[in-house]
């Protein structure tokens, strides 16, 4: 009967569900560790089959007034998806992303709503870059040890970015890399100075070593080279940095946290659309983990690039001509100890039913 049958249907399905979700549970186990703004981790991912899923982005952890255009969170989601590419080519599959037509997010719904339907096939693929990786990469904010990367290195992410349409600028010069310095350091006040990007920002900090496990997300003073109090004072009493001389210390301290940094770098490509944010975020992914063969470091500065008026200040100094493209990444790079590493939601977080 019905009735009898219908355990066996519940257990046949059960079954079922668990050998689609395999595979995905292990790509998943991979790209979580994938890097994003302010470390929002947007992403979810539905199983529809074993070769089929949805990535569906958070309205929750999106950055309306720090990333207005969703620019840089459409980076990161392409860049979650290239990990779950990467980790998918270590056991035959090719993961196919078909996006949806926005060319933003959706700022005003309160559901999450697809990025993107991803379908992995079967395929026998020459790898390029061993999913490992992904686990190892990290950024580091601590000092670095003064080296200049070699100029062969250099040749190779030079040429990486080329593939995707990008161009990387390297340098090693004191005096451009002490202005890139002195400019995040300044732009660290701009930002701050702004209520509302302010109050976004404070959302993702995590001044406790308790809160920062907890929440698995965000940025943590430890991984920001911060104390923890002072961190917290500057986002939540904000006013009690006004004074001249405050700012002029902090200043220093922040500086101070990027001593050895003898390398700078910039990216640029055609940044208007969903199309170009999308590609960016491959390279990018591609690009932080060749860094991570040769454990070379990274850490980006963002602020300069989002803030119009340190932007202006940048392509000031190095002339640069437009032309129809647009610097979207600043970032010093180099060797230093291993980094402390920053939190991610568990595997179980990212799925939804």
């Amino acid at each position: 009967s019905i009735a009898q049958l219908f355990p066996l249907y519940k257990l046949f399905a059960k079954h079922r569900a668990n050998e689609d979700a395999k595979i995905w549970l292990e790509l998943v186990d991979y790209a979580r560790w994938t890097p994003s703004p302010h470390n929002i981790q947007p992403w979810k991912l539905k199983i529809i089959s074993k070769t089929e899923a949805d990535l569906l982005y958070d309205p929750s952890r999106l950055l309306i007034h720090t990333d207005p255009s969703s620019c840089f969170t459409i980076v990161g989601l392409s860049m979650f998806i290239e990990s779950l590419n990467i980790a998918a080519n270590a056991i035959g599959y090719e993961l196919v992303a078909e996006h949806e037509q926005e060319e933003r997010l959706d700022y005003e719904t309160k559901e999450m709503k697809r990025f993107a339907k991803l379908k992995l096939i079967e395929k026998k693929l020459d790898i390029t870059i061993d999913r490992e990786l992904i686990k190892k990469r990290k950024t580091s904010r601590l000092h670095y040890n003064g080296k200049a990367i070699d100029s062969e290195i250099i040749n190779s992410l030079t040429q990486l970015s080329q593939q995707y349409n990008n161009t990387l600028v390297y340098t090693a010069e004191n005096e451009m890399v002490d202005f890139c310095l002195q400019l995040n350091r300044e732009t660290l006040y701009y930002d701050l100075d702004d209520d509302k990007s302010r109050e976004e920002l404070s959302k993702w900090i995590r001044t406790t070593d308790k809160e920062a496990a907890i929440k698995k997300d965000g940025l943590w003073n430890r991984c920001m080279r911060f104390p923890g109090r002072i961190m917290h004072n500057f986002f939540f009493h904000h006013q009690r940095f006004h004074a001249k001389w405050k700012r002029k210390i902090l200043g220093k301290v922040y500086l101070h946290s990027m001593k050895g940094t003898a390398n700078v770098a910039w990216i640029s490509s055609k940044f208007e659309n969903r199309s170009d944010w999308v590609n960016a975020g491959k390279m990018l992914q591609n690009l932080w983990l060749t860094m991570a063969k040769y454990n070379i470091y990274m850490h980006p500065f963002g602020s300069v690039i989002t803030n119009p008026n340190a932007y202006k200040k940048f392509i000031d100094k190095i002339n640069y001509n437009v032309n129809g493209e647009k610097i979207w990444l600043l970032l010093r790079l180099g060797y230093s100890d291993d980094p402390p590493r920053s939190y991610r939601l568990e595997s179980k977080d990212i799925f939804v039913s």
